[in-house]
């Protein structure tokens, strides 16, 4: 019973910080110049698309104010 429980348990703090682990990433499309927040790795075989930096974000709101600081997507408007 006790190992039933405690089983129960590790899976669901298992599940619970992938959920609450999101990860946020700054893309910057060449074609059209503008930078976007993606909470998916981009695919980065495309040459169009690449990172536009390499740091990952908790939030989506730190990846949006990072944003503003890096500067190939500071001259977007």
């Amino acid at each position: 019973m006790i190992r039933t429980i405690v089983a129960i348990i590790l899976l669901l703090t298992l599940f619970s910080t992938r959920i609450l682990a999101a990860e946020f990433y700054i893309v910057h499309d060449r074609t059209t110049q503008k930078c976007t927040v993606a909470d998916k790795p981009p695919v980065t075989n495309i040459r169009t698309i690449n990172l536009a930096t390499d740091a990952i974000y908790k939030t989506r709101r730190e990846a949006e104010s990072a944003m503003k600081t890096i500067k190939v997507c500071a001259a977007q408007k």
